[in-house]
């Protein structure tokens, strides 16, 4: 589901069920070329237009991604603060009302509304995969990122709703604030 110069063989007029995707492939030149990411999900006559983050990052580390995809990824990541104010962040851009990939129940107790829960919440859980992934990276510069990601992971978890290092769920996606439950470490 890479979409780009990286891994163009997929996106080819031989490639399986071409003509069953063709509005998707249609949307290939003007739209889905520029994605610095494995998409989410590709059906039909549709895509899915975010990053999921932990998904990208599962692809660095099982070799999914091959070493430019890996470059690119990271590179998105980090242009996007992907990590701040604690790493990481799983989905982005958050899915907004309205959008295309908006569903109404995601307003069900608050849960999915935009920066929460799925929906671009923070997610410790998968923080100690992109520490992971940036470890793994052979660039430059990356092990130093994953040092101070690694801090961040320890401040994170060390937040709490009752207390210090509660190791809750999930934290609000722009505050940092802990929400979810405590204890899922």
């Amino acid at each position: 589901m890479w979409v780009g110069p990286e891994n163009e063989s997929e996106w080819e007029p031989d490639f399986p069920g071409h003509a069953e995707w063709k509005h998707t492939l249609s949307q290939r030149d003007t739209m889905l070329v520029k994605r610095p990411f494995f998409l989410p999900h590709v059906a039909f006559r549709d895509y899915g237009d975010y990053c999921d983050v932990l998904g990208n990052l599962l692809a660095i580390l099982f070799g999914v991604a091959n070493p430019a995809q890996e470059k690119r990824i990271l590179d998105y990541l980090h242009q996007v603060g992907i990590a701040e104010p604690y790493p990481v962040r799983v989905l982005h851009s958050a899915i907004q009302p309205g959008s295309k990939d908006w569903r109404e129940y995601y307003r069900n107790n608050n849960l999915n509304l935009p920066d929460q829960y799925h929906n671009g919440g923070i997610w410790p859980f998968a923080a100690g995969f992109y520490v992971a992934a940036l470890v793994k990276s052979k660039a430059s510069g990356r092990l130093d990122e994953a040092r101070r990601q690694l801090e961040k992971l320890a401040e994170v978890n060390r937040l709490g709703i009752d207390g210090k290092w509660e190791f809750n769920e999930w934290c609000h996606g722009r505050t940092g604030r802990p929400m979810g439950c405590a204890h899922q470490a």
